[in-house]
């Protein structure tokens, strides 16, 4: 994480709220907040054909989108939504549900698979032979300003996959609760950085650790967090080093929100 970002630097994915608290409030309402309710991130990350990835994103608005938001308006999900790659690995779009509850979020999960095979049958064999293969990922949200929630979300997000010790990942909870908390938040007051999150992992892959941050531009993005990371580094060099060591490896995503519109539509 304590490296610096340069053009295309990181850039998340993400979520994570952000409602805008005093820096000064920092961990103690935070913490307690997503303690107390629990924020889950369900994620299907596709490797889609580049070249039919467009039409992808039209099937999902038309056959997948209304089965998401009916689950979201019976309060089953808290929300979804569908990311756009722009840079990063080879995971081409991004679909995610929110929810407080695993269980009750994993049952409407399978509800929605059922009624896939009913509705719109013929679109989902489409997207299917678009986006053919997926890695599901499962994270809940163990910092950040608010609970995520796609409507907190702003146009674009950088996310970063690490890959920790799992003896020490807890370790690097601390120190991104102690060091890098509240100079994020300071950029959240500024209004470079809307939302972020850091996220464990709970079912899937090898990242351990998920951080992720929103906002209205990649640029100005990238340069937050290569504000916040000097920062950080310059108020104590030794623990920055020591998440290094913890979560040492990494891939970075930036991300573009297609679904619900960025813009106010559905």
């Amino acid at each position: 994480m304590f490296r610096s970002l340069t053009s295309l630097g990181v850039v998340a994915f993400i979520l994570a709220t952000c409602i805008t608290l005093g820096v000064g409030s920092l961990f103690a309402s935070e913490k307690e907040a997503i303690q107390e309710e629990q924020s889950f991130i369900i994620g299907e990350y596709f490797v889609c054909d580049v070249t039919r990835e467009t039409f992808a994103d039209v099937l999902v608005e038309k056959a997948l989108g209304p089965i998401y938001q009916r689950h979201v308006d019976s309060g089953e999900l808290n929300g979804w939504g569908w990311l756009r790659h722009n840079y990063g690995g080879r995971w081409r779009r991004l679909l995610f549900a929110t929810g407080n509850d695993l269980d009750t979020r994993m049952a409407a999960r399978t509800a929605i698979l059922e009624e896939q095979q009913t509705e719109n049958l013929e679109d989902f064999r489409e997207f299917n032979s678009i986006c053919g293969s997926h890695d599901d990922l499962i994270w809940v949200q163990a910092a950040g300003l608010e609970a995520t929630t796609p409507d907190n979300l702003g146009p674009v997000s950088y996310s970063t996959y690490y890959a920790c010790s799992q003896a020490g990942q807890e370790r690097a909870d601390e120190i991104v609760q102690q060091l890098f908390a509240p100079h994020i938040n300071e950029l959240v007051e500024s209004g470079q950085i809307t939302t972020w999150g850091w996220h464990s992992h709970v079912i899937g892959g090898r990242f351990r650790r998920l951080m992720t941050y929103s906002g209205m531009s990649h640029p100005e993005l990238i340069d937050a967090v290569n504000t916040y990371s000097a920062a950080a580094s310059a108020e104590n060099q030794a623990m920055a080093n020591e998440f290094d060591q913890i979560c040492s490896s990494h891939q970075d995503y930036l991300w573009e929100r297609v679904l619900p519109n960025p813009d106010g539509g559905d």
